[in-house]
C-alpha cells in the first residue's frame, strides 16, 4: 500500500520536523492515547486548539511523508 515504502526511521524524521506543539498534541492524542479535552488542561490551550493542532499534525505528517515516498 501507499506507506509501504517507509521506514520507522522516516516516519520519527517527519514527527520531529512537526512544530513543537504539534508534536506534543500529536504524540498526546496519537500515541498515549489523552482525550483533547486532557491536551487542553495540560497544555493550557482550549480543546478546539488541541483538535485544530492534531488535524494539522497529521496533515503535515502525511504531506511530509508523500514527498518522502516520491523522492524515493
Amino acid at each position: 500500500p501507499e506507506w509501504a515504502g517507509l521506514t520507522q526511521a522516516d516516519i520519527l524524521e517527519a514527527m520531529e520536523r512537526l512544530t513543537p506543539m504539534y508534536r506534543a498534541v500529536f504524540n498526546l492524542y496519537a500515541i498515549e492515547e489523552y482525550g483533547h479535552r486532557e491536551i487542553a488542561a495540560e497544555l493550557g490551550i482550549s480543546e478546539g486548539t488541541s483538535k485544530s493542532n492534531y488535524a494539522k499534525a497529521r496533515r503535515n505528517l502525511r504531506e511530509a511523508l508523500r514527498r518522502k515516498l516520491r523522492a524515493q
